[in-house]
């Protein structure tokens, strides 16, 4: 018998599972005569066995690289089954020893695969076989376990931080879903909005020349003050024969006037104690009719805000529970509530009265307001 001292394995090497080798191993309960040139044949219990070689478990030491005879000896339901070919010796450890096929021929192989196949199938096994078939799975499972090893605090604190941050995404995905959702059922944008007051507005009364009376830096009128003077030529029209016979009997000087060659000063005074507000710049020259002047503000009033929103939106009115406000220019946000709700013609939609909780700058008057109607749940008063 040949004899070889190998190093012991170190006690740190780490076995392939068997899922992981080239060739699928599987248990098989066999005899194997192995016999060589010069040597004395010697007997081993078969490990494990594929196409690439098997696995024996012999107590003696073989030499490394050694060629033998292998002839193995099956049991098969009564019937004795042998399968020679050529071995190498690969590897031993203690009594484990590794050989590999030399020069298998092709029917050899196929015979080795079907049994093999029939093996891990549970078409073919004895009883330890068939436990083998039974707890293969559980038995690579339990390798792979033995081969984890502790974690370090650190790549557990690292493993913490990373779920902690993975949750606190998803729950900021989730809070974020559920705003979006709050949003859409239960917020009701206005399409447009402005700060508007009860004012008089001042317009042209016709076509002509305007001068404005008050100083530049004046903010406020009383009763009475003037605040325009207005310079418009007579209109006339002749549409019947009677109107020609009667511009035939005038006197000149009544004539000259008819004929638009005269002109109308007209001085407008305010009517109220009020806040002066110009749409425009005010600057003397030609105006024509009907062209706004500017806004008087009453005193003591506190200014709203008309916000149209969809018609569709009637029903839902009624369940508004906060108002939420920003005029534009202001940092600012203000609450409110609805105080009136109007069919606007104009627009087809529907025109709501907002009144602030707290009063509104005279500087926000008729500046652009972004207004959200924040709805209650349906069977609430939504107040």
């Amino acid at each position: 018998m040949s004899t070889s001292n190998t190093p012991a394995a170190p006690a740190n090497i780490v076995h392939e599972a068997i899922d992981e080798r080239q060739y699928v191993r599987t248990r098989m309960n066999a005899r194997v005569r192995l016999a060589g040139a010069g040597r004395e044949p010697l007997e081993a219990d078969l490990a494990d066995i594929s196409l690439g070689g098997i696995g024996l478990l012999h107590e003696a030491p073989l030499t490394i690289g050694a060629l033998y005879d292998a002839s193995i000896q099956l049991r098969l339901n009564q019937v004795d089954l042998a399968i020679e070919g050529k071995v190498r010796i690969v590897s031993q450890r203690g009594k484990e020893v590794g050989a590999q096929f030399v020069d298998l021929d092709a029917q050899k192989r196929d015979i080795l695969r079907y049994l093999i196949s029939a093996y891990l199938s549970g078409e073919v096994a004895d009883i330890n076989g068939l436990f083998n078939v039974m707890q293969r799975e559980n038995y690579i499972k339990a390798r792979k376990h033995q081969q984890a090893r502790a974690r370090t605090p650190g790549e557990r604190l690292r493993a913490i931080a990373g779920t902690a941050l993975y949750t606190a995404a998803g729950l900021a995905a989730l809070g974020f879903v559920g705003y979006k959702g709050y949003l859409l059922f239960f917020r009701i944008p206005a399409l447009q909005a402005t700060v508007a007051s009860n004012a008089q507005v001042i317009s042209m009364p016709d076509n002509g020349y305007v001068k404005y009376l008050l100083p530049a830096d004046a903010t406020e009128v009383r009763t009475g003050q003037p605040l325009a003077n207005i310079s418009t030529q007579l209109a006339t029209s002749f549409t019947s024969p009677a109107d020609m016979k009667a511009l035939a009997d005038l006197a000149p000087g009544d004539l000259q006037a008819l004929l638009g060659r005269a002109s109308v000063e007209t001085v407008i005074n305010s009517p109220c104690d009020c806040q002066v507000w110009y749409p425009s710049q005010p600057l003397d020259g030609y105006g024509y009719k009907a062209a706004p002047m500017m806004h008087l503000l009453p005193k003591g009033e506190a200014m709203f805000v008309r916000a149209n929103v969809p018609f569709d939106k009637l029903a839902d009115v009624s369940r508004v529970r906060s108002v939420n406000m920003q005029v534009f220019g202001l940092d600012q946000h203000f609450s409110g509530k609805v105080v009136d709700a109007r069919s606007d013609e104009l627009n087809h939609n529907l025109a709501l009265t907002i009144q602030p909780d707290s009063p509104l700058p005279a500087a926000a008057y008729q500046k652009a307001v972004a207004v959200d109607l924040y709805l209650g749940l349906p069977f609430g008063s939504g107040n």
